[in-house]
């Protein structure tokens, strides 16, 4: 009898372990970045360039803000292959995998007129639901529009109509994202480039990357690597980095809080 009641408790202490287990997996992404927001409230960490990195990105990791939200990489060349520049008649989107802290990583694409969606589409797309890694919901004034983040769209919303999806959303600042300000460059800015380009003719395509920068297991990126080549011409054609920053503002990176500056 005794060995039945143990061998009852062990089966019933294997079943919740093996539940544990399986909410752990399955939760593991919010599980993760929980813990890194919670065991941290540092300010942002600025680290100076490095030389002789092993590749763009990790350059790119490294940069500090100087006050020019948008610089040029390669003097502005993209670094596209011959084989990343093969037509497909189709045009296509490729997003990456989230990374283990839930992140977005590389989008590719190879962007038609015929991928954008209908202009009565684009009016009425759906509202975002998805929390990106980071993302606080915090006021920068008294307007509407007036929100310290975005969730940034990798592959811009107008390009393949792909909206409310994980792998294409980052939080992006204002300023990174849509910077209204006079002569102020943003994501927006190349975007829109790319946009009028591809609504010239059906037959114009642009390879297209976004690669949002991370600093080590920050959840916020402190900037996005946007390229863009036309296929067949060089109407469009730019390598840039965009920090991720609003002026006036501290961001801490690692869980996306942020504090105003004293003027």
């Amino acid at each position: 009898m005794k060995n039945y009641k143990r061998g009852r408790l062990a089966r019933k202490i294997l079943v919740v372990i093996v539940i544990l287990i399986g909410l752990v997996y399955f939760n593991r992404v919010v599980i993760m970045q929980k813990i890194v927001s919670l065991c941290t409230q540092t300010s942002v960490i600025s680290i100076d360039n490095k030389s002789q990195q092993a590749n763009t990105s990790d350059k790119l990791t490294d940069l500090s803000f100087n006050g020019q939200s948008v610089i040029t990489v390669n003097n502005n060349q993209p670094t596209f292959s011959k084989k990343d520049l093969i037509k497909d008649e189709t045009g296509w989107q490729n997003l990456s995998n989230l990374d283990w802290l839930g992140r977005p990583q590389v989008a590719d694409a190879l962007l038609n007129k015929k991928l954008m969606p209908p202009a009565q589409k684009y009016k009425a797309r759906e509202r975002l639901t998805i929390k990106t890694p980071g993302y606080h919901a915090i006021k920068t004034g008294n307007n509407q529009t007036d929100w310290l983040y975005n969730r940034s769209h990798l592959i811009g919303y107008q390009f393949t109509g792909l909206n409310n999806e994980a792998k294409n959303l980052i939080t992006g600042t204002r300023q990174l994202n849509a910077d209204s300000r006079k002569d102020a460059q943003s994501m927006v800015t190349f975007e829109t480039e790319v946009a009028d380009y591809l609504k010239q003719s059906d037959s114009h395509y642009v390879r297209y990357q976004v690669e949002p920068i991370y600093r080590n297991v920050e959840l916020v990126p402190r900037g996005v690597h946007m390229m863009g080549q036309s296929i067949d011409d060089d109407n469009v054609k730019f390598n840039v980095y965009i920090f991720n920053v609003q002026d006036g503002w501290n961001i801490n990176y690692l869980n996306g809080t942020a504090t105003i500056l004293n003027k």
